[in-house]
């Protein structure tokens, strides 16, 4: 979910998915979105100010997948070991990228827990 968020264009309210198929609101609530279309519009529009580049898109959704924390692990300290040079990939690549924005890294993890929340809805 979230590199096609990072895929949104506001001013036609659309979405484009990796093999450029595009879909309006109305069309992706119809397609099986259904009530979490309008979270998930929302989350979109909350990362456009970010402005990710397709690396710390990539290191956002790995890290998303490779998580600790969630139920039935049988070793959630292991993984979260997986995860660490991840999140230092991550921290280290966006203070280089925007050296004046030290609160970037911070505001991309926020987006982890966002899309967390909307997944969980969706369940």
């Amino acid at each position: 979910m979230l590199r096609i968020c990072t895929r949104y264009t506001p001013e036609q309210d659309t979405m484009t998915f990796s093999d450029g198929l595009t879909l309006t609101r109305t069309q992706m609530h119809n397609a099986g979105f259904g009530p979490l279309t309008d979270l998930v519009f929302a989350f979109a529009g909350q990362l456009l100010p970010l402005q990710l580049d397709d690396t710390e898109t990539g290191l956002l959704s790995a890290i998303c997948l490779i998580c600790g924390d969630r139920m039935e692990l049988e070793q959630p300290r292991r993984v979260e070991r997986l995860q660490e040079p991840l999140l230092e990939a991550l921290r280290v690549y966006a203070r280089r990228r925007r050296p004046r924005q030290p609160q970037r890294f911070p505001q991309m993890l926020l987006k982890i827990t966002d899309l967390r929340g909307i997944s969980t809805k969706g369940e």
